[in-house]
C-alpha cells in the first residue's frame, strides 16, 4: 500500500469522493498566538490546516478491512501530545476503511482512495520540526509515508 501526505490550508471531500484542496502542498508554516491566557493553556497554535491522505492499495488488500493511521510525530519520530478532556492524548487518528476492487480496470489494478483530517482552530506546538506520518494496519504494517 502506498500512503502520501500533503498538506493544505484547507479541504473538503466532493460528494464524487474526490478532495478539493486549497494551498496544498506547504511543509512549513509559522505559529500564531492562541489568544487564550492563563495556567496550562497554549500560547502558540499552528493555523487551521487540513492532512490530506491519500492511499493505493494492492490488489490482495483490496475489499477487506484495513486500518489508517495518521500521527503527528516529532522530528525524532516521537508522537505529539495534544491537550485533551482526559489530559494530555498522543495526536494519533485512526480510521477504518475498506478500498474496493476498481471496476473495469485490468485484474491487478491497484485500488485507490483518499481522506482528509480538518485540523482548527490549530495544534498547540511548540516551535520545531514535526511530521504527519501516514501508516495502515492489516494484520500487518503495509507502507508507511511521511510529509513534514
Amino acid at each position: 500500500m502506498k500512503v502520501n501526505v500533503l498538506l493544505a490550508d484547507k479541504g473538503t471531500q466532493s460528494p464524487q469522493g474526490t478532495l478539493n484542496l486549497l494551498n496544498v502542498g506547504w511543509t512549513q508554516t509559522p505559529l500564531q498566538p492562541s489568544g487564550l491566557v492563563g495556567p496550562g493553556l497554549p500560547v502558540l497554535l499552528t493555523p487551521p490546516h487540513a492532512v490530506a491522505v491519500f492511499y493505493e492499495v494492492e490488489p490482495k488488500h483490496c475489499n477487506h478491512p484495513i486500518d489508517l493511521i495518521v500521527e503527528l510525530v516529532t522530528e525524532d519520530g516521537q508522537a505529539v501530545s495534544v491537550p485533551g478532556p482526559a489530559g494530555p492524548q498522543p495526536m494519533i487518528l485512526t480510521q477504518p476503511i475498506t478500498v474496493a476492487t476498481p471496476g473495469g480496470f485490468p485484474a491487478g489494478t491497484p485500488g485507490i482512495a483518499n481522506a482528509i483530517l480538518e485540523i482548527f482552530p490549530g495544534l498547540p506546538l511548540e516551535p520545531g520540526g514535526y511530521e504527519w506520518r501516514g501508516t495502515a494496519w492489516q494484520g500487518e504494517w503495509v507502507r508507511a509515508a511521511r510529509r513534514r
